[in-house]
């Protein structure tokens, strides 16, 4: 009841003519305002109340499912709600969504009455958005750490603006302006206004300036060519490893805990079986074997001769696993060819009804399933290891249940691996020539292959292909290509020495490529030093200060030596053209086709 006897009327301010307080004959508010009360009521349980219920019981239900990456429908069909989070957080957007609708709507239920003109509802939300921003800091429920960071940085902000609401109420009365400088030490609110303007622009150039920097020194990760993201790591019912590494300890054991390890700098979701990390009980082998959905096989000499990887690799037939095969090349590093190590599969692989599969057919199945697919070859080096790496991963995702239902058609364009040292593509925006001598075999079709890959990335011109005994070696804009196999310099030994000593007398680039498939020519580097002449070897020529560029037969790995020749011929990197890079794959050239000669000294 007012002093002089009337009752207090509110009004909604969208239309004066709706009364929304109690009057005079009890009846709260008019018929409109009764009738707007229950559709507020009604959109209020629908949206602040039912759709937070129900987020919170789906991501409840696919947790289990997200946690053992085995992607169900359901799972699949939420993924908006869980994708940016780390597994053990899956409901956390419920979380953000009650924040928000607490800061946005609920806030608003705080001092009904007056709250508009008190500071309550300000110090419950600065309140509510530092108290998240503490979660948020010892949770860390984001996968990708920018994410983590942008959050940090707008709830930062967020409490900022509230902290500085206080001060821009408290002065923005005319009477409580001396006390407002007294106790804020700013005059006005519309000082208060500049400097919340002022600290907002520091924080966001901050925040800025930390997210460019992490950016910058993000870690490698491979990611879908297609996509851009982080391939979905899904394991099979029962399993608890995405790739059990099976390997011989005296000549694989090196190897196979770098892949260990550097698939799970690329891969942080990966949970992979190796005998220094998970073995305990070695008479348990063939249960581990189980317990992964893919089983990684380093052939290296002595796998087959051993007891223990003959007892994984039987269970690995027995129940069915993909079968990834990795070869070591190097020899120096217990390195064998696919012949070697089908003989030694032959010779070792003939033990009957083993314990692990009573059924085995003998070494014919072995080698069967072992070499359906050409073994990946494992190099060490940079690049090379990279595309190792890719080619394993893009294995075992093409066996995995979530890709193969979908067709396989997200792997289609191959992986890529962002924030590495990974060789792109080279080419050249202006005219280059190839030259390629008549008396070096096998390096007119490696030209060939070199001149393809020079058209991989956009916007390159092809590499012109000549014969370098009737090109002008003086020209600009040549490069001499030095094929090293086991027939160089074997015949014709001293009109190739000729042409490489004219070639470096006029300042024509000579790029060295050496072979590594002994199947193809490839031979030991000291028997290249022992034919050449001394004159190639020493001052003022010194042909092999040049590093030479390894040639390998996988096309994953020949694809990077041929983009490292284009980089020795001088190109520049270029984008890559997926239609380009497909083609590329399907022009490649396992094998020049040289035949073997005697060796001379």
């Amino acid at each position: 009841d007012a002093p002089n006897g009337d009752y207090e009327r509110s009004y909604l301010v969208a239309d004066p003519s709706v009364r929304c307080n109690e009057g005079p004959d009890g009846a709260w508010g008019n018929d409109d305002f009764r009738q707007l009360a229950g559709y507020f009521w009604a959109f209020f349980f629908l949206w602040p109340v039912l759709v937070p219920a129900v987020f919170l019981l789906l991501t409840l239900r696919v947790r289990s499912s997200v946690r053992n990456h085995h992607m169900t429908r359901l799972a699949h069909a939420t993924r908006f709600l869980w994708r940016d989070y780390d597994v053990s957080f899956v409901w956390w957007e419920v979380v953000d969504m009650a924040r928000k609708l607490v800061l946005t709507s609920g806030i608003l239920f705080v001092d009904t009455e007056y709250g508009a003109r008190r500071l309550l509802r300000l110090q419950v939300a600065s309140i509510l958005s530092a108290t998240y921003l503490a979660l948020l800091a010892l949770a860390r429920p984001y996968r990708n750490s920018a994410d983590l960071y942008l959050a940090c940085t707008s709830n930062l902000l967020l409490t900022c603006s509230f902290v500085s609401g206080v001060g821009i109420k408290l002065c923005e009365e005319g009477q409580w302006r001396q006390t407002c400088q007294d106790f804020t030490g700013l005059p006005s609110s519309l000082a208060w206004s500049a400097a919340a303007v002022g600290l907002t622009a520091a924080m966001l150039l901050a925040s800025l300036l930390v997210i460019g920097g992490k950016a910058c020194a993000k870690l490698p990760s491979i990611r879908l060519a297609s996509t851009g993201r982080e391939p979905f790591l899904e394991l099979p019912d029962q399993c608890h490893f995405h790739l059990f590494l099976s390997h011989a300890w005296g000549t694989g054991q090196d190897q196979t805990h770098t892949i260990a390890r550097q698939l799970k700098l690329l891969l942080p979701q990966i949970n992979i079986w190796l005998d220094v990390d998970s073995l305990e009980d070695i008479s348990r082998l063939e249960e581990s074997i189980q317990d992964s959905a893919a089983v990684l096989v380093f052939l290296s000499d002595g796998y087959f001769r051993s007891a223990n990887c003959r007892r994984e690799l039987y269970a690995a037939l027995a129940s069915a696993k993909p079968i990834i095969a990795v070869r070591e090349v190097d020899k120096g590093k217990g390195g064998a060819t696919v012949e070697e190590l089908k003989a030694e599969c032959h010779l070792h692989c003939i033990d009957e009804s083993p314990a692990g599969y009573p059924a085995y057919r003998g070494p014919e199945e072995a080698i069967a399933r072992v070499f359906a697919v050409e073994p990946i070859e494992w190099v060490r080096l940079g690049a090379y290891q990279l595309e190792t790496l890719k080619a394993i991963t893009l294995r075992m995702l093409g066996h995995s249940r979530y890709y193969w239902h979908r067709g396989g058609h997200a792997l289609a364009a191959g992986l890529r691996v962002a924030n590495s040292g990974e060789c792109p593509p080279h080419g050249f925006v202006a005219q280059h020539t190839l030259l390629v001598s008549r008396v070096n075999p096998g390096a007119r079709l490696v030209a060939g292959e070199v001149a393809g890959a020079s058209t991989e990335g956009g916007g390159a011109l092809p590499v012109a292909v000549k014969e370098a005994e009737a090109a002008d070696l003086a020209a600009e804009s040549q490069s001499l290509l030095l094929l090293l196999n086991n027939q160089t310099f074997c015949e014709d030994k001293m009109a190739l020495a000729s042409l490489l000593v004219r070639a470096r007398e006029a300042g024509c680039p000579v790029v060295l490529l050496w072979e590594q498939d002994p199947d193809c020519g490839g031979c030991p580097f000291h028997i290249f030093k022992e034919r050449t002449p001394l004159e190639l070897q020493l001052p003022p020529h010194k042909l092999f200060d040049d590093l030479a560029v390894p040639l390998y037969r996988s096309a994953e790995l020949r694809k990077v030596s041929l983009r490292q020749v284009l980089q020795g011929m001088g190109a520049k990197p270029l984008p890559l053209s997926q239609a380009a890079g497909h083609k590329l794959g399907a022009s490649l050239n396992p094998c020049p086709g040289v035949s073997e000669c005697e060796e001379q000294s």
